[in-house]
């Protein structure tokens, strides 16, 4: 794969570097996952699928893309509406990678939503749903560490972030629904750089300095109920971003006044219960990961984007081939 533009690396079809996928493959509306699997999972209620269709399969009248980077893209429909499905993997930088790439070949506004597992800090069960309104970042202070030291905490805590407004109280609508009000949580999401260290894990092998972390983590912020390590770049990025990819008259503008491109929402699954140190079976992982399914595809196609002139085109799309499948 030749790539050409050293600061933003496309090939000659006008592939992004890592994600892979090109204009016509993505749609406005975006589910992003880690797992692989999960995202062959939620694919099967797509428009058209065949219930046979193995569960750890793409089910083959949608598009799906592998990149050489580890992203795998699947595109069809849900409810008649296009939407696209992509799998990450895990961390900050993935995250990071998938909405910029995604964003540079899409027209128009976009909606991402991320559908994830995280640690419940708070009163959260394994098999809960977090809906979190809000998102801080925790880094570790490799300076402390340094052979001369640093007078300064071990880890850096970030403001926090905001999700879109709307997006949450759909998403927790739609959780609710199909999980119950009781199993649906919203506060606020803290995300981690580490998987160890900066999610206060204790591991002897290394010098890590996080056994106060999760009080240093609550008296910043009393209402983090999460513990993850993608939303707060998710949500960051969404606010960060520009009108760039939008018409001047934009309808999407006049209709919703917002000076950015890209409205993100998330919801997480309960894997790890941080304060009983209990972990999700695979038998709720099996039951809850449909719901949840079911509640962010419902969420994804009733917040709306503005006018529709607005959004990519389909001539030539591989929705465009979904809908004459």
């Amino acid at each position: 794969m030749s790539m050409t533009n050293a600061n933003f690396p496309m090939d000659a079809e006008g592939r992004t570097y890592h994600v892979g996928v090109k204009r016509g493959e993505l749609a406005n509306r975006v589910i992003t996952v880690g797992d692989p699997v999960r995202a062959m999972i939620l694919a099967r209620s797509l428009d058209g699928v065949d219930p046979a269709t193995p569960a750890k399969s793409v089910p083959s009248n949608l598009f799906s893309l592998a990149s050489h980077r580890g992203f795998l893209t699947i595109t069809g429909r849900y409810k008649n509406v296009p939407v696209s499905i992509v799998a990450i993997g895990m961390g900050i930088s993935m995250m990071d990678f998938f909405v910029r790439e995604c964003r540079a070949v899409v027209d128009g506004p976009m909606l991402m939503i991320r559908l994830g597992s995280c640690g419940s800090l708070s009163d959260c069960k394994v098999g809960d749903i977090c809906v979190p309104s809000s998102s801080f970042l925790v880094q570790r202070n490799v300076d402390y560490f340094s052979e001369d030291g640093d007078n300064g905490s071990p880890y850096h805590l970030s403001k926090s972030v905001a999700a879109d407004p709307e997006i949450t109280q759909v998403l927790v609508k739609n959780m609710s629904a199909a999980l119950g009000e009781d199993h649906v949580w919203s506060g606020i999401n803290a995300t981690a750089d580490s998987f160890y260290s900066s999610q206060g894990r204790q591991d002897e092998n290394f010098l890590d300095e996080n056994q106060e972390l999760f009080t240093q983590l609550l008296a910043h912020e009393p209402k983090t109920l999460t513990l993850e390590m993608e939303t707060f770049v998710l949500y960051h990025l969404a606010r960060s971003s520009t009108q760039a990819s939008l018409k001047k008259d934009s309808a999407y503008q006049k209709t919703n006044g917002s000076k950015n491109s890209i409205r993100a929402g998330a919801c997480m699954m309960v894997f790890a219960q941080r304060k009983t140190n209990d972990f999700i079976t695979k038998d709720d992982v099996a039951r809850v990961e449909p719901l949840a399914g079911k509640g962010i595809f419902e969420s994804l196609i009733q917040v709306s984007l503005g006018g529709n002139e607005e959004l990519h085109s389909e001539e030539g799309s591989v929705w465009a081939m979904a809908r004459e499948i």
